[in-house]
């Protein structure tokens, strides 16, 4: 009795914690994705060329994990230099840590990555991205704002953020943005855990930060 309560009282302090300070981007309701006129030029992602770098930290200073995902095909409309439309797949199966650490524990995370109370990978592979809209807009080494629908899982969210976007006979695009993934449903099922359980998970996960760092590195080609 003495031990749940303490895992109870713990988990209860790291929850609050974890609530407080968050730095995320705000998401809205799925917007409608751009459509491309006839005079738009039609790039081509580069997989080899193109990723997702994410950050994501502990509550409690427990430490912090990064890592990438791959991105596998996409298409991008120019008109006038600028991005009108486009999409792009994510490969949630490619998801890895890239942080130094023993073979064991990149084994067991990658298998807390893949499992259905996170990205669930063998249920929902892939997540997209659409772009609903991308303003001409300078701020400091980014260039435009872009906005899309995040689909992760079942879940669609709109996301804005800024990038830094070049175009020419290629396209690269650089951007980042701070997502919370309780929004996509990436979260221990607490609704089917008694408060003990629910507890003890939050701990063996090393209370994991709600929020996620995503920088979208895009590389496309005419």
């Amino acid at each position: 009795m003495r031990k749940n309560t303490i895992l109870i009282g713990m988990a209860a302090i790291a929850l609050t914690l974890g609530s407080c300070g968050s730095n995320a981007s705000e998401a809205s309701g799925a917007d409608s994705v751009a459509t491309a006129d006839s005079s738009a030029s039609t790039y081509t992602v580069d997989a080899a060329s193109s990723n997702v770098v994410w950050f994501g930290t502990h509550t409690v200073g427990t430490g912090d994990h990064n890592g990438t995902i791959n991105i596998t095909e996409g298409s991008l409309s120019i008109a006038g230099g600028n991005i009108t439309a486009g999409s792009f797949v994510i490969d949630m199966a490619s998801i890895k840590c890239t942080d130094s650490l023993p073979a064991e524990y990149l084994t067991k995370l990658h298998g807390h990555f893949a499992a259905e109370d996170f990205f669930n990978t063998a249920k929902f592979a892939t997540a997209k991205f659409e772009i609903t809209a991308c303003e001409v807009k300078a701020d400091g080494d980014n260039t435009h704002l872009i906005s899309g629908n995040l689909t992760i899982k079942d879940s669609t969210k709109n996301i804005s953020f800024p990038a830094k976007v070049a175009v020419g006979e290629s396209l690269t695009a650089t951007g980042t943005v701070v997502i919370n993934r309780l929004d996509w449903g990436i979260n221990y099922d607490k609704e089917n855990m008694t408060l003990a359980e629910a507890a003890q998970k939050k701990l063996k996960n090393g209370v994991v930060s709600k929020d996620i760092t995503l920088t979208i590195n895009l590389t496309a080609k005419k």
